[in-house]
């Protein structure tokens, strides 16, 4: 699925919000092989404006989100809205023809969810989330080689996302994401993390039973921290923890029969330097794994560095150029947060066992 960069193509986009995420996106277009951010709307000209004037490079500003979506030039559109406007964003862009890279979190009611995956099929346009990590060299490689069972059969999966909260205000509400009133499913939105991690090591197959057995809610009753254990039918079972109370970690380590990988920088890629400006800049690295063999000698395994955010624009640059259809990322989508919505029922029903596929 790489693409082939002597190919001379462009692939147009407009940005729905000049959210602080966007910067990110903006950056990495700088490492990106075949598109170029064309346009910037905000809910005012000024702001859209503004926002021009201090990143540079953007050739269109709009003042309303429907006027870059009637722009005929622009072939995607990124959408870093708040959640509760995804939905209805989305549809619109699909509706006026256009491909989208809605940034997470998505919405969490799965008919809601479909609805945007309908409306891309219907139009013929495409979707990707915003997870980046999963477009880097070092997800593909590991990828394959777990389909090849490269540590024998799966025993075990525990992966990570945590960090701690800058402040007690930040924690007890004071920020989007611990204020249920606008991240719903609280620290279940860094979750998405680790979560979807495990189900990319299970290939997307979801568990068949999910169980909370730690849980911490704030001052206003949001879900600040969250761990389980999620189960399947083959036997592999897999741990899990997120949230905003706990030093920062972001790793899955995979047991095998044969071995264990270890990958200890999953979306960032920064290694173990502790810089954190690489889940909010453009950023290079996820350039190495761990793997330790049957008797636990560890090899450090070096891969490509990258900017998994460009390859993640380049992923969407070659399905529009490419025209293809059947890509599998709202499935992707689908079954991570399939698998959120467990784990957040588990945790409303104090720890009661979900069970999926049934």
């Amino acid at each position: 699925n790489q693409m082939n960069t002597t190919d001379n193509y462009t692939i147009n986009w407009g940005f729905l919000s000049t959210a602080t995420i966007a910067t990110k996106l903006y950056e990495s277009f700088t490492d990106v092989n075949h598109g170029k951010l064309l346009a910037i709307a905000s809910r005012t000209l000024e702001k859209a404006q503004a926002w021009a004037d201090e990143h540079g490079n953007v050739e269109k500003v709009y003042g309303t989100y429907d006027e870059l979506l009637d722009d005929e030039e622009i072939d995607v559109v990124y959408i870093p809205l708040p959640t509760a406007y995804k939905t209805e964003w989305a549809i619109k862009a699909a509706n006026k023809g256009k491909h989208i890279l809605v940034e997470k979190p998505l919405p969490i009611d799965l008919d809601e969810l479909q609805s945007i995956f309908q409306a891309c099929e219907a139009n013929g346009v495409q979707f990707i989330d915003g997870t980046m990590w999963l477009h880097s060299t070092r997800t593909k490689i590991l990828q394959q080689k777990l389909k090849e069972s490269f540590i024998g059969d799966i025993i075990r999966i525990n992966a990570s996302f945590t960090f701690k909260a800058p402040s007690e205000e930040w924690l007890q509400g004071g920020n989007g994401r611990t204020d249920k009133t606008k991240e719903p499913q609280g620290c279940l939105e860094c979750g998405w993390y680790p979560l979807g991690a495990i189900l990319y090591i299970k290939d997307y197959v979801l568990p068949f039973k999910v169980q909370v057995l730690k849980q911490t809610t704030n001052n206003v009753d949001t879900l600040v921290y969250v761990g389980g254990v999620l189960s399947w039918e083959d036997g592999t079972w897999a741990t899990f923890d997120c949230g905003y109370t706990a030093a920062h970690r972001c790793f899955y380590e995979v047991s095998g029969s044969d071995g264990t990988l270890l990958v200890e920088d999953v979306t960032g890629g920064q290694g173990k330097t502790g810089n954190f400006s690489a889940y909010t800049n453009n950023y290079v690295g996820s350039g190495y794994y761990k793997l330790d063999d049957v008797s636990g000698k560890e090899e450090v395994v070096d891969v490509e560095e990258c900017n998994h955010t460009a390859m993640m624009i380049d992923e969407m640059n070659r399905l529009v150029h490419d025209k293809i259809t059947d890509a599998p990322w709202s499935n992707v989508s689908l079954a991570t947060q399939t698998l959120l919505n467990a784990v957040f029922e588990s945790y409303e029903n104090d720890g009661s066992i979900v069970y999926l596929n049934k």
